[in-house]
């Protein structure tokens, strides 16, 4: 099943590169899946999904214009890797003309590349979908180690997935967005409790 999308949302989607409308396709996928075995409503995950991508193939220096456009704040890390910009760029832009009014699916378009100590369930499972897309095993390999915290839980997944983003970025001497560490350390706490 998949979810009738808003016209303008397909517009957007219409006007990828074929390359990352298949991503979306398989993201899309994988969070139905996530949403029915943590009892998440499918059709929710699946908006969310459809929706996370909507700006990824905007260069840098326009999704910075773009983020100041819509009033979002701009990080220094962000503007070292203006793409760390898509979700929040895609949220609004979706915000903006109306398409989606779900806050927790505009919340899972923001957050789906860094996560967030709040993401709710629907947003936990498109972020989680998003690095299992068998495609990024190269990037990511420790995705089975994901997938099998996934199954578990959405919270065991986002841990396992920051957990080896952290590991990796650390060991290639590259930027950690302040906001990875903040979801990580929620998931954290909230285990030991």
């Amino acid at each position: 099943m998949t979810t009738d999308l808003p016209p303008s949302l397909i517009a957007r989607l219409d006007s990828l590169p074929d390359g990352l409308r298949a991503h979306i396709e398989r993201v899309r996928g994988i969070a139905r899946d996530l949403a029915a075995a943590h009892g998440i409503d499918p059709a929710t995950a699946d908006l969310a999904a459809a929706a996370h991508d909507v700006a990824r193939h905007i260069p840098g220096r326009m999704l910075i214009e773009e983020a100041e456009r819509l009033g979002i704040a701009v990080n220094t890390v962000e503007r070292a890797a203006p793409i760390l910009l898509h979700g929040p760029v895609g949220a609004g832009w979706l915000r903006e003309d109306g398409a989606i009014r779900d806050p927790e699916v505009l919340e899972g378009v923001h957050w789906h590349t860094t996560a967030h100590p709040d993401l709710a369930p629907v947003g936990q499972a498109v972020f989680v979908a998003d690095k299992l897309d068998p495609v990024k095993e190269k990037a990511y390999p420790f995705q089975p180690e994901v997938r099998a915290a996934a199954e578990r839980s959405l919270h065991d997944g986002v841990l396992a997935f920051l957990d080896g983003a952290l590991r990796m970025h650390l060991a290639r001497r590259e930027l950690l967005h302040p906001m990875s560490a903040e979801p990580r350390n929620s998931l954290l706490i909230a285990l030991s409790c």
